[in-house]
Order: structure tokens, then C-alpha cells, then sequence
């Protein structure tokens, strides 16, 4: 693989901002938002009538009242729905008179305690063929001949009535939706109340599709997409469980039975602080939920990332979870090697909620990973503690370890002593290479030629050639030796780095392209192919008669700067973009939800044939790693401020001594993110 290029890639423009004194002059004019709120409880069902026993949705009542009051809600903006009125036609009058009180910017909360169930589908808009509904006060358990659904509250008809309303509040409303109830369920054993539980109600003979659908929560549409695209208000419902499972009743403080997540709304949200997330409260609804109701998963969906009741979005760091307690000194995370989690990581525990880990954070423990495998790490704790739950702590990553194992290197035993000794040597000196014999990784052979000494670098796994050295000097020799080492281990290092950050989630493709390279070395664009002729089982699939262009786009939500790099099949690294002559990478930079086609460089295939990738690394700065790759980690810059650079410990001089070397999340690994575009490169 080569790359050409006949001119430096412009810089994506910053837009102006434009109106800003006609904007200052809306704001000083725009009405203060009122918050108002529907509380429907369905407690007293009619057994004998419908079939639905009775809940304790009346005592969900208050704690729903105090959560509200927590918000800054008017005891007279609050309407309430209750039992014999709460009809589907009751709800529906409900709905529209809280929909003609909202004006322009409002808050609003609405409620639902009662049963769930789901209902076949009469739209075709579910993948299980079965809506979710909420049980309206005289809604059918079980299917009645002829009955159409119609006295249930489908959740089309609920979007619906969602959808009027984030358009009449606009963008800087607000509509939360609180679903403590059941959407599915084939019964229940023991004596905690379910609301819900009752099978799928469908006619007689239906058959549903095949496809397996995981729906999280009730099924409301309520893309955050559509509120910053539409203008419409932001949108976030809580649901008590998930689609598939049962919602159980569980006790309050004063042992009354009430609905699990109503306890688990009111408890989240006294504990709120200003400039909360939805995602942070959510948070604190599951770590209660974990104790009071452990065998169902609540579920949130929508624009979980905004302040709750205020526009500001607020970026989520990266973060996993507790996925096992083991002892009061080990635990696991649901994260391991595939995340760039290996042993020698450095974790902080934190509260649920925490938005990113900061020098005043209040960290509940730090540990250090001493096991992992592909997708879970064992912790062992720097200080002792007993968590209460897997959802007591979130798990962040404080620093990384890039690598925990040496490659092992064989020497030839042919080789000359002067030499052999030299190599071996500089070899120990190296933190991230060991001379073994055994079971190496890259094998040292060696030969002579009319007075030449030659050194074939191979890949002792695979038998494969990676490099020939030949030369007569023994020092020039060694240092080529050494220095192709370090590629090899740079382009592994590099290779594995496993980095997102929503800030800066740069993305790339190959766009195929046949074009004619001229004389001055520029070129021109001929013919651009159908891209998915060069699909091979959805894997793109390139030989020396096609060439390609670069198309990045920045899906993130901050500017960012980037490098591609690319890794051959035999493990060898080159530099894409930038290049040497590009000083310090400034060029490369996209603004956030912008897309640019690189028609400044060209991209050719040749030998060695195979599977190769080019690693895409995006940060907040510019930065340049092509003359260090170049020279195999031997430059002499020293340019201790490049992030990316200091991270690997390259750009210094003598030997690169990057080994199990770690980096300070604090200072860069919160500021990166990394993206593969994996490609295969054949002959004609």
C-alpha cells in the first residue's frame, strides 16, 4: 500500500456564528417555563369485570408528589387521574387538557402506575408483532372475540400524543415520562405484586413474526435525534422494566407496598444535585432499584445526556460496570482486553452518575487490573470494601497499560560473536523486547554474502519474512535491526489501542476511485466505481488497479485533530496522513458532524498482500507521528508536549523504552479516540 499526494489538505472551516444580538434579545424576551405534571394511577382494577387484580398504585402517589416538589413543581400545576376515571378515554381528555395548559419552553412530567401488558400489533410496526400498551381502568386481561384493542393505550397512540407535545414545548422544553408497570410477562411465583404479568393478549390462531425483538423499554419513539434536528423538546422516559420482563411491587420507608420505581424516582431524585443528567439519575433509580427490585432492569431511552429540566447536554466520559463481587479485595468489571483493558490498568470506582473523573471527584476506591480476558478484568482493590451491589460504583479508567508482555526475540546461533553480543545487548535494553529461544515471536536469521552480513527479520509464528537486512558494517547493521524492532512493536502497540471518546469520534472510509497520475504529480479522478463492487462479504477488497481516496467524518461532538496510520499484513507501520512535510499535523482537523473527502491524497495497493488496516487516532490537538514511524521510534525531537507522542513515549531520543508504559487519563487518554477501517489487498 503507497500513498500519493500532489498538494497539503485545506483546513475545514469554524462557521461564525451568526445573529448573536438577535439571539440575546429573544432570550431577554422569552417567558419563563412553567412545569406541570399528570400523575395516573390504576390501582383498583375490577377483578370480576376485567381481570386485573387490584395494586398499590395510590401509594405511589406521594412519592411521586415529593419528586415533583424535588423539580420545582407547583402543587397547583400537578392534575391527577385516578382509577374509575382513568378510562382510555379519560386519559385521552387528561392528556389534552394538560396539552392546551403547556405553552412554548414548559416542563412536563407524566405518570403512569397501573398494569402493562402487551397486545398484538394492528400497524405492523413491531418487530414481535405486539405493541406495548398501558391498562386502561376497564381494558380486558384476556382476549374477548371481536375485542380491537381499544380500550388499551397503545404505545403509538402514546407516541403520539408525545410527539404534539415536544413540538408544542419546542427546543428548550422539557417531557419526562415516568411507565411503573408491566409490558410483558407470563406470570409470577412468590408473593410480591406484578403489574402485569399477564400473557400477550392476541386473537385467536395469531401467529407472531419469528424476528427476535430487544426493545429496552415501553417502545415510545423518542429519538434525541428528532429534538435537535425538529426543534422539538428533549425527551426521556423511565420505565420500571424492560419489555421482556415483570415489574414487581416492592415496600417504601414506611413498609407500605408501592410500585418499584416509583420508590426508585422519588429516592433518585431527593438525592439530585444542580446540573444533574437524566443518565446520572438513572444511575442512582438502578443502584436503588438493585436493592429493592433485583430481579428486573429498568430501562431509559431518549435524550438521556441533558441537564434535567435545562438545555445544557453534557458529555458522558466512557464508563463500565461492576459485573461480579468477588471478594472484599477482588472484583470484575464487565470490560477486558478488547477495550484495552489489560493487566497493570489502573480503575477508580466512582458514585453511579459521575459524568467524568476530575481532580475534586469523590472517588469511592481505586485498584489496579491484575487478570482480563476479551470482555471482563479482575480488580484487586487498593483498599478493602464490601460494595453492596454491582450497581454501587461506576468504573473509569485512570491510566492504561498499552502492553503486558515482551516480544520474544531469537537470536541465530550462527551469527558472529561481535555481532550476536551487540544485538543481544541493545536487546535487553529494550522494556518492550526479550531475548528468548523457546518460543519467540520474531526470529533473528542470518547469512553472509561476498563480505555482506544479512539479518532476515521473520515472524516465527507464522514463518513469515517481515524484513532483510544486509550491510557490511556491524554497528550500521545492528542499528537497522533495532530499529525495525521498534516499528514491529510500534505498529503493535498501536494496533491494539482501543480508545472512545463521544468528543472526538472521528470515523473513515476508502471511496474507490481509478485516476490518472500526471507528470507534475498531480492527479486527476477519472472514474468513480459502485463502492460495493469492491465488497467481498461486506469486507472492502482492493488490488493494484484500484485506487482510493479518504472520506472522514467527525461524528463527535468537539473539533478534532487526527493521523491515520497504516498496518500492514506483516505487522510494519506507515504513515497516512500526515506526512513529515506536514510539520506539526494542523492541517488535519474536521469540525463536529462535518465530513471531508481527503482529494489531496491518493491512495495506491500493492505488496504485501492480505489484510490491512489503517488506524484512524483522533484528539483535541494537532499532532504528527509520521517522522517518528519513519524513523522507527529514533527521533530526535523531543516534542514532550504531543499528546499522542508522550503517550507512547516516542519522539525521544536513543532507544524507544515504551514497554508496559502507562498514560495519566487525567491528561490524555480522556482526549483520544481511535477508529479501524480493516480492508483486504489482493492481486490482479
Amino acid at each position: 500500500m503507497s500513498v500519493f499526494r500532489h498538494a497539503h489538505f485545506f483546513n475545514s472551516k469554524t462557521m461564525k456564528k451568526l445573529f448573536v444580538s438577535l439571539l440575546i434579545i429573544f432570550s431577554a424576551l422569552y417567558t419563563y417555563a412553567e412545569k406541570y405534571a399528570l400523575i395516573i394511577a390504576i390501582g383498583e382494577y375490577d377483578q370480576d369485570q376485567t381481570g386485573w387484580y387490584p395494586i398499590s398504585a395510590e401509594n405511589d402517589v406521594p412519592l411521586i408528589e415529593k419528586a415533583l416538589s424535588e423539580m420545582g413543581f407547583s402543587k397547583n400545576n400537578i392534575m391527577y387521574l385516578k382509577d374509575t376515571a382513568a378510562t382510555k378515554e379519560g386519559i385521552e381528555n387528561a392528556l389534552l387538557e394538560l396539552y392546551k395548559k403547556v405553552n412554548l419552553g414548559d416542563q412536563v412530567v407524566i405518570h403512569y402506575s397501573g398494569h402493562g401488558q402487551q397486545i398484538f400489533d394492528d400497524n405492523n410496526d413491531e418487530l414481535d408483532g405486539l405493541d406495548e400498551a398501558l391498562v386502561c381502568f376497564n381494558a380486558p386481561m384476556n382476549m374477548i372475540d371481536g375485542y380491537d384493542g381499544s380500550k388499551h393505550f397503545r404505545d403509538d397512540e402514546l407516541g403520539d400524543w408525545i410527539t404534539k407535545f415536544r413540538i408544542k414545548l419546542g427546543i428548550d422544553g422539557h417531557i419526562l415520562l415516568f411507565l411503573d408497570s408491566c409490558h410483558s410477562g407470563t406470570g409470577t411465583r412468590g408473593s410480591a405484586k406484578v403489574r402485569g404479568g399477564a400473557p400477550p393478549l392476541v386473537p385467536k390462531n395469531w401467529t407472531p413474526t419469528t424476528v427476535k425483538d430487544n426493545k429496552l423499554g415501553f417502545g415510545v419513539n423518542c429519538s434525541s435525534r428528532g429534538a435537535t434536528t425538529n426543534k422539538m423538546a428533549k425527551f426521556v422516559v423511565f420505565s420500571g422494566a424492560s419489555a421482556n420482563e415483570l415489574n414487581y411491587e416492592t415496600y417504601d420507608d414506611e413498609e407500605n407496598p408501592v410500585g418499584s420505581l416509583s420508590y426508585c424516582i422519588y429516592k433518585a431524585f431527593s438525592q439530585m444535585k444542580q446540573g444533574d443528567t437524566y443518565r446520572q439519575i438513572f444511575a442512582r433509580i438502578m443502584a436503588e432499584m438493585a436493592t429493592k427490585a433485583p430481579f428486573q432492569n429498568p430501562a431509559i431511552e431518549g435524550d438521556i445526556d441533558y441537564s434535567v429540566f435545562n438545555g445544557n447536554f453534557e458529555v458522558q466520559t466512557e464508563y463500565y460496570n461492576l459485573s461480579s463481587i468477588k471478594t472484599d479485595s477482588l472484583v470484575e468489571i464487565n470490560a477486558g482486553s478488547l477495550a484495552g483493558i489489560n493487566p497493570g490498568t489502573i480503575i477508580a470506582f466512582a458514585k453511579p452518575g459521575t459524568a467524568r473523573i476530575t481532580a475534586d471527584a469523590s472517588l469511592i476506591n481505586t485498584g489496579k487490573v491484575i487478570s482480563s480476558t476479551n470482555f471482563n478484568a479482575i480488580v484487586a482493590l487498593d483498599n478493602k470494601m464490601k460494595f453492596e451491589n454491582n450497581q454501587s460504583a461506576w468504573v473509569f479508567i485512570q491510566a492504561r497499560t498499552f502492553t503486558d508482555q515482551k516480544i520474544k526475540i531469537s537470536v541465530d546461533s550462527k551469527m558472529d560473536k561481535d555481532l550476536k553480543e551487540s544485538l543481544q545487548n541493545d536487546i535487553s535494553n529494550l522494556s518492550f523486547a526479550e531475548i528468548n529461544n523457546e518460543s519467540p515471536e520474531i526470529s533473528l536469521k542470518y547469512a553472509k554474502t561476498r563480505g555482506a552480513k544479512i539479518i532476515t527479520i521473520k515472524n516465527a509464528i507464522y514463518n513469515q519474512n517481515l524484513h532483510k537486512i544486509a550491510n557490511s558494517d556491524t554497528k550500521t547493521l545492528n542499528t537497522e535491526v533495532i530499529s525495525t524492532l521498534n516499528n514491529y512493536a510500534q505498529g503493535k502497540i498501536i494496533k491494539s489501542l482501543d480508545f472512545y471518546n463521544e468528543k472526538y469520534d472521528v470515523v473513515m472510509e476508502l471511496i474507490p476511485v481509478k485516476a490518472r497520475i500526471n507528470e507534475d504529480g498531480s492527479f486527476d479522478i477519472l472514474e468513480y466505481p459502485d463502492p460495493n463492487s469492491i465488497l467481498e462479504n461486506n469486507i472492502p477488497v482492493f488490488s493494484p488497479n484500484i485506487m482510493a481516496l479518504i472520506k472522514v467524518t467527525n461524528c463527535g461532538t468537539k473539533k478534532a485533530y487526527f493521523n491515520i496510520i497504516d498496518i500492514q499484513p506483516d505487522g510494519f507501520i506507515n504513515p497516512v496522513i500526515p506526512t513529515p512535510n506536514d510539520f506539526d499535523g494542523r492541517e488535519y482537523n474536521l469540525d463536529p458532524g462535518k465530513t471531508a473527502i481527503l482529494k489531496n491524497t491518493l491512495v495506491l495497493f500493492g505488496p504485501p498482500y492480505g489484510n490491512e488496516t489503517f488506524k484512524l487516532i483522533a484528539t483535541d490537538k494537532a499532532f504528527n507521528l509520521s517522522a517518528t514511524i519513519l524513523q522507527h521510534g529514533s527521533s530526535t525531537r523531543g516534542n514532550t508536549s504531543n499528546i499522542f507522542e508522550s503517550a507512547l513515549q516516542i519522539g525521544k531520543s536513543g532507544t524507544n523504552t515504551r514497554g508496559a508504559s502507562t498514560v495519566s487519563a487525567k491528561t490524555k487518554d480522556n482526549h483520544i479516540c481511535t477508529f479501524e477501517y480493516t480492508f483486504k489487498i489482493v492481486e490482479n
